[in-house]
């Protein structure tokens, strides 16, 4: 450019640092300027800290519209660790006026037809559901914490909403219902809104001109994706609201640098702190803005290391208040949020399934009582499995289709007679205490002994030997059964081995001695050498859908973990110890709803039609349904010139960054334009943000939608309008802000052209075709009418084709994903139709694990009973008749 004399040095081999050339802007030098101009080449940017980037009026920017009360023109830098002016940050009046007429624009944009639709749309099923819970105190879980849900309780409370309306499906009328779903709608309405003036304030703190904040402001303003999040009944909403709080209170923290340790440096800190627990409470997205703060805090502590000026006793300073607002504030919060939401549910509902025994029993409506606390030999026992909590230890008299035919084992999740075991001693040990001088002393188990478990109704023991479970057919898993019948003294193979774990630290004796609720216990196959084991599978209906139970060998020893809960024995003095299930602590309860949480993540692996990767997102390769009804739809898409141009602004960033590390590395030094430490500390600082934002979803198995993008874009967007304000300072005024009135030209154009299926509103099929710039874009246009009716054609050839087009499942995928194929009348295939707006239910595999299984009725046990004793007595007489000496075995193959 004519008027930048230099942009970059080159140190000279032997040239010292006061000969470097200076760079001078506008064709003024930092010395006419009226401030010392520093040349030390170790400072690249001294010129232009002294000239001040936020007094260069001729970068299209007037003082004005960044108003600092300072003693001089010197810019102030955002997350600059280098010298600093005692500046104070502020918005000029005029910036307020523009941001209130933004405003106003906004409040039409976010607000506008939010009534429309009248139905329940997508996650309004589980989000809306779940608010009516808060406000019956039932008892749910959910994959996703807190404090989100509850601000829709509020909400719906506030609007009057009494609980009982169940969302149950997509399509549910709420007029009819009487629900005021508008007021829990208005809720993410004005947290959308919100976010335009966050946006501007963020982008002021950033150090960003007042033409670029209001550019950015409307960016959000106007993109649809945005837009179409925060006015329905979902989370992402309250995120990135939050999201963008504790974005704007760190750049506000860091204006206040010069400062440290004052009212408004402690206060912007612990805001910050304050958002990252809500964002954290609202979602677990939330730890990637945790990862981000928490990089440019170990960059900003780094940068203060090598600081003289700072004396160690002021590092420790700044180190424990970052720590405590960073860290302990947002865990503070997030355990704030989860109390309130115990406190609020407190009776029992449909989520005590997946809760351990000890947190149900902090429910009112639960009473688990309590029972003899010694277990000895002889009594009757419910084993409960402790890792999963899909029921207790069963049997019944049905046998397995394949493998031995034996009597079925399995898991049970409610409470009935064919859960209890009688603990016995193995053959020898019993006519070993029958000779001994007190034959009826009771005896309690310790850890390693060998014990039989006969089913109490049935009669059977439990029972393992080499043969492949009904479900996991993997090597090293072994079926386990029940074998025997009344009389019958059983064999090797019944043979369990006690193997304590865990205990109660209160009580030292349940570490050593077999106790009832205190101990956490293995049974080890003496034969085979594996643990009675469970993972969740369920069987088929032959198995009455109840959990398979396995022997697992080398298992891990979570999910071979048990405990028995009722214990029941007539020789037990009433005066014996009794055990009852503790109630947990709070932060108990959060680690473990953290963890059931975690675990239910993980497994949602189900494919949905909707469902993209994350590296589809930035290019907006396909967009996801939400509802549709006759001649509108409602289909989250972004605006495509505001996500290409925020996903290449980061690419940019990220290239340039490597581009000047190798130059400096040979010697020159480029100085973008004098903007390149604000590039860093702005732009940087958002590139960073998008990129933990978003990379950390290609680890995720789970399922993945394109709303999860969202709290990168905004980022995204921020770094895009940072960008654009940089590097056209040096443009005259005029052509700086063609360029961003053209960008929001488009943007205001898109926001219009894709409004339709933002809100819900009439369309035609020639505007949406038009709107459709790739194939993979498959919002349904076939739902809207033609502007002109075109006479119909008769058909020639296929008379008896029918006159209505009608979908056909079993086309080719779009994006790899199921679509339907659309005809007319003549039979021709003129579209590929997504499917419509599926709801996702993330506990659906779960809730399945914990639906009532069939009940085993006493009369089908006494008929059967009978029958199944003759057969099995009659296998075993086979087998003595064969001779077989096997030992351990014979009594297997018999079962066989």
């Amino acid at each position: 450019m004519a008027h930048l004399e230099s942009m970059r040095y080159r140190k000279q081999p032997g040239a010292g640092g006061g000969h470097d050339e200076a760079t001078v802007i506008s064709g003024m030098s930092s010395a006419a300027a009226g401030t010392p101009t520093p040349l030390d080449s170790d400072d690249a940017y001294g010129a232009d800290r002294a000239a001040g980037l936020n007094s260069d009026l001729g970068y299209s920017y007037e003082k004005k519209d960044l108003d600092f009360s300072s003693s001089n023109n010197s810019t102030l830098t955002p997350f600059s660790s280098g010298d600093r002016q005692h500046q104070r940050f502020s918005i000029s009046r005029n910036q307020w006026i523009t941001l209130g007429f933004i405003m106003l624009a906004a409040a039409y944009v976010r607000l506008w037809r939010l009534s429309n639709p009248a139905q329940v749309v997508f996650d309004e099923v589980h989000f809306g559901k779940f608010a009516g819970k808060y406000l019956n105190g039932t008892y749910f879980f959910d994959v996703h914490p807190p404090l989100a849900k509850m601000m829709f309780a509020a909400a719906g409370k506030l609007a009057g909403y009494d609980g009982v309306f169940d969302f149950k499906t997509i399509g549910l009328d709420y007029i009819a219902a009487g629900v005021p779903y508008i007021g829990m709608r208005l809720m993410p309405a004005l947290l959308g809104l919100s976010m335009v003036p966050i946006t501007y304030i963020t982008l002021a703190a950033l150090g960003h001109a007042a033409d670029a904040c209001a550019l950015g402001a409307l960016l959000v303003c106007f993109e649809n994706a945005l837009l179409t999040q925060s006015r329905l009944i979902l989370l992402d909403a309250s995120l990135i609201f939050f999201t963008g709080l504790t974005v704007m209170f760190w750049a506000l923290f860091f204006t206040e640098s010069h400062r440290p340790f004052g009212n408004r440096w402690w206060g912007y800190l612990l805001l910050t702190g304050v958002n990252l627990g809500n964002a954290l409470s609202c979602k677990w997205v939330g730890l990637f803005l945790i990862a981000t703060i928490g990089v440019w805090t170990l960059k900003d502590l780094w940068e203060k290391l090598g600081d003289l000026s700072i004396t160690p006793a002021q590092y420790f300073k700044h180190f424990v208040a970052r720590a405590a607002a960073l860290i302990v504030i947002p865990v503070i919060v997030y355990l704030f949020w989860f109390q309130v939401h115990f406190s609020v549910l407190h009776k029992s509902g449909d989520g005590n399934a997946f809760m351990s025994p000890e947190f149900q029993n902090t429910l009112t409506g639960v009473n688990l009582g309590h029972t003899p606390r010694d277990v000895y030999y002889g009594s009757r026992v419910r084993i409960r499995h402790d890792a999963t909590n899909a029921g207790y230890l069963h049997s019944h008299l049905s046998n397995y289709e394949t493998g031995s035919k034996q009597q079925q084992i399995t898991l049970y999740g409610f409470r009935d007679d064919n859960n209890y075991w009688i603990l016995t001693r193995t053959e020898a040990d019993e006519e070993a205490h029958q000779n001994s001088t007190t034959p009826h002393e009771l005896q309690q188990i310790k850890n390693g002994d060998i014990v039989r478990l006969m089913h109490w109704r049935t009669h059977r023991r439990l029972h393992s030997h080499n043969e492949r479970p009904p479900m996991t057919t993997n090597d090293y898993q072994n079926e386990v059964s029940g074998y025997g019948w009344e009389g019958f003294n059983g064999d090797s193979n019944d043979h369990w081995r006690v193997q304590i774990l865990e205990g109660d630290s209160k009580v030292p004796d349940s570490k050593k001695k077999l106790m009832a609720i205190h101990t956490k216990f293995r049974l080890v196959h003496v034969n085979q050498r594996c643990a009675l084991f469970s993972n969740r599978k369920k069987l088929p209906k032959w198995g009455h859908e109840q959990v398979e139970v396995s022997c697992m060998k080398s298992a891990k020893f979570p999910k071979t973990l048990w405990r028995i809960e009722s214990n029941i024995n007539e020789n037990i003095p009433k005066s014996a110890p009794l055990a009852e299930y503790r109630r947990p602590s709070l932060i108990e309860k959060v680690l473990e709803a953290t963890a059931v949480m975690w675990r239910v993540n993980n497994g949602l692996t189900k494919s949905h039609p909707y469902e993209s990767r994350p590296h589809t997102w930035p290019w907006m390769r396909r967009g996801m349904a939400f509802w549709g009804a006759d001649n509108r739809s409602i289909y989250l898409i972004g605006t495509p010139i505001v996500w290409w141009l925020s996903f290449a602004t980061v690419v940019i960033f990220a290239a340039v960054q490597v581009v000047l590390f190798f130059r400096d590395r040979r010697g020159f030094h480029d100085r973008l334009l004098g903007a390149r430490e604000r590039y860093m500390e702005s732009v940087g600082f958002l590139s960073i943000g998008w990129v933990l934002h978003w990379i950390p979803f290609f680890l995720m198995g789970r399922q993945l939608f394109l709303h999860h993008y969202l709290p990168a874009l905004w980022l995204a967007i921020l770094a895009l309008v940072g960008s654009l304000d940089l590097f056209t300072r040096r443009l005259s005024r005029k052509v700086r802000q063609v360029i961003m009135f053209a960008l929001l030209l488009a943007t205001v154009r898109m926001y219009f052209q894709y409004s339709h299926i933002a809100y819900g509103s009439p369309w035609t099929r020639e505007g949406c075709e038009r709107s459709k710039w790739f194939k993979s874009w498959d919002y349904d246009c076939y739902r809207f009418p033609e502007l002109s009716v075109k006479t119909p054609v008769a058909p020639a050839l296929k008379p008896n084709v029918p006159e209505i087009p009608m979908p056909t499942i079993g086309a080719p995928d779009i994006g790899d994903q199921p679509v339907a194929i659309m005809r007319n009348k003549n039979g021709e295939v003129v579209a590929h139709v997504p499917p419509p707006a599926q709801n996702f239910d993330p506990l659906e595999h779960e809730n399945k694990l914990n639906e009532p299984a069939p009940e085993i009725h006493q009369d089908h046990l006494n008929s059967n009973s009978a029958k199944l004793d003759l057969e099995m007595k009659k296998k075993a007489t086979t087998v003595e008749a064969g001779n077989d000496t096997d030992g351990g075995e014979e009594h297997i193959a018999a079962g066989h």
